[in-house]
């Protein structure tokens, strides 16, 4: 549990720099592999798919982890993921969910219990909650594409309202 919370707050330590810098929340979407290797040392190649190069910091088994596509050498989405038989990831869920509700104007959202969707200028965020077999499971998700790059609100509406 130690780890999971220190590898939380570098997680976070890393991201707030950002956060005084507009009304949207840091992330690493269009970074370089070369700056992310140097903000996560342990950062490693898992596999190549569809979406594209994927890289992986942390350990899944140990609870958190952060996972990150590449696409032409540049972050177009990543993923940080807690897992546990306890209540911790439900209560990270909630507190991410107040922090950007808190501090943060989207340009439009979608909002069910266990997801909350935001659309936000050139990116998206995706909080997201499950409980299944025994296993909770809080992940953060920033993909490319926001309200700048062409999504409107009926399209992000009928993207994320059923889901």
């Amino acid at each position: 549990m130690k780890k999971m919370t220190f590898c939380l707050l570098l997680f976070v330590l890393s991201i707030l720099p950002s956060f005084a810098q507009n009304n949207e929340p840091a992330n690493n979407i269009g970074k370089s592999l070369s700056l992310m290797k140097q903000q996560f040392p342990e950062l490693r190649y898992i596999e190549t798919d569809s979406k594209g190069d994927k890289y992986e910091d942390g350990y899944p088994q140990d609870g958190i982890a952060v996972f990150f596509y590449l696409k032409d050498n540049l972050v177009i989405e990543e993923c940080m993921i807690i897992q546990s038989n306890d209540d911790f990831p439900r209560m990270w869920f909630d507190k991410m969910v107040d922090e950007f509700i808190s501090n943060y104007s989207p340009g439009f959202g979608v909002s069910n219990y266990n997801s909350k969707h935001w659309c936000y200028s050139t990116f998206q965020v995706h909080l997201i909650y499950v409980s299944e077999n025994r296993k909770n499971t809080a992940l953060i998700v920033y993909e490319k594409g926001g309200y700048e790059t062409g999504i409107t609100g009926k399209d992000f509406f009928e993207m994320y309202n059923s889901k």
